[in-house]
Order: structure tokens, then sequence, then C-alpha cells
């Protein structure tokens, strides 16, 4: 049976800790305020931090970057980086990776280009194991070709105020996802990212929670129960569920779980 009062201490001890871990940006109410407002990457030369504005386009896209990468296996902090790759080379835009030359020569040079990151940004609280992934770059070339689309489902998604339209549309696109698969499982990161920075009207937060298997495992330590297919349908339904419990902090206290357990002891 589920522990309301395990799910409360996990709660509070995640905002106890919020400064320590990455991801958990919390905003003077001691809601989430979403993980792209602040990396915890730090510019060794202008010492400014890395964050994106949901309003601007290229920081729109890079988002989406964002959610395809870390759609594959493999820690979060390489998708946080690529991100920060993007950005820190002028490479965070659609027409960029619309031209499919520009691909291979990037997968080639995808190890230097981690590099360079490791080098220019500081890692102190997002780790230094990080890697690029050769099929990164396959995923920017699918998510330029129907960037104009998306953007569309988004606007028509707003002004019906039904985002299935939307959720439709991206989880449907084949190759965002690892190989030639669909991405599905990190669409409620997109809708919990806009939604906190509000770039578009009434996204629903009962879908804006990530079920990832990070997340499925710390809820089973709460005797949370979640659906186990990868269908979109039970992704949402998941969402739902974890957004019952813990609103607008949304699968952060789970996703949280395995860095503070001993916290909880």
């Amino acid at each position: 049976m589920m522990n309301s009062a395990n799910i409360q201490k996990l709660i509070e001890v995640v905002k106890q800790n919020n400064k320590n871990l990455p991801y958990v940006n919390l905003d003077e109410k001691g809601n989430y305020a979403g993980w792209v407002s602040d990396f915890h990457i730090i510019d060794k030369q202008t010492l400014l931090p890395i964050k994106l504005n949901l309003s601007n386009d290229n920081d729109l896209f890079v988002l989406f970057a964002l959610a395809a990468c870390w759609s594959r296996t493999g820690q979060w902090e390489n998708s946080a980086c690529f991100a920060v790759y993007l950005k820190m080379t002028g490479k965070d835009n659609a027409l960029y990776w619309k031209n499919s030359t520009a691909v291979l020569p990037e997968k080639s040079q995808r190890h230097e280009s981690a590099k360079k990151v490791l080098t220019r940004y500081d890692m102190a609280k997002s780790g230094e194991k990080v890697s690029f992934r050769s099929d990164f770059y396959d995923s920017l070339n699918v998510l330029a070709q129907s960037w104009e689309t998306i953007k569309e489902s988004l606007l028509q998604s707003e002004s019906k105020n039904d985002y299935c339209i939307f959720i439709q549309l991206i989880s449907n696109i084949q190759g965002l996802g690892a190989r030639s698969n669909r991405m599905r499982i990190k669409v409620p990161l997109l809708l919990r990212e806009l939604r906190i920075q509000n770039t578009y009207k009434n996204i629903p937060g009962k879908w804006c929670c990530v079920p990832d298997q990070r997340v499925r495992d710390a809820a089973k330590n709460f005797s949370i129960s979640l659906p186990t297919n990868a269908t979109m349908q039970s992704i949402l339904k998941s969402s739902e569920i974890i957004y019952s419990l813990f609103g607008d902090l949304y699968d952060i206290p789970l996703f949280a779980y395995d860095d503070i357990k001993d916290c909880l002891e």
C-alpha cells in the first residue's frame, strides 16, 4: 500500500537538498522552475550559467534536441552537455541541421566536441563523464526537417486548448528516438518545460511528468503502481498518477530518489 507519509518525506528531503542536485531548480514557492531554467553548467569565460529561454526559437530547438538525445540510454548529463555544445557552437537552429551533409562530419568529431564542452564549461555539479552518441545527430536532422510542422502543432494545440494534437504528432515522428524509433517517453519533458516557462498557454500539468526507468524504479519503493507498456497512452496515464502525488514538482522527487535515498533513512 502506498505510504503518503513516505512520499511527503521524499518531497521534503528533495527540497532540503535542492542546491546539491543540478536538475532541481525550485522557485520561491517551492515548485519546480524547470530543468532548462538553469543547467548548473557555468561558462568559464563569461562565468554565466547555461539556460534556455523558450520564447527564443533557437533555444526552443535546443530543448527538443535535448529531449531527443535524452530518449536514448545513458546518463542525463550527456543530453545536457550536448545542449551546451549546440549553443556554444551556434549550431542551435533547424537551418544548420536541416542540411544532411552536416551530420556525417559532426558524427566523426563527436568525441572532440564533447571534450571541447568539458574544457570550456564548469561541470562541477553535472559530472564530467560525458559522451555524445552518434545517433544524436541523425535525430537532429529529423527534428530540423519537421521543425515548422512541430511548431504549428503547438500553436494549434494552444488555440484549440487540446495538446493531444501536439502529442500525436511528436510521438509519431520516426527517427526522433534511438535509431529509427519514435520519441515518446520524453514528450512529457517537453510539455513540462514549455508549461513552466508559459511558452504556450494551458498545458495540463498532468501530462508533464516523465515516467522513465529511473522514475519507475523509484516509484516501486513507494508502492506507486505505474502502467508498464510504452504506448503514449500509458506514458500519459503514468504521468497523471505521478502528478496526482507530486503536483508541480512533477516527477522530480522520484527522479532524485536515487541521489538522496540515504537521507530518507
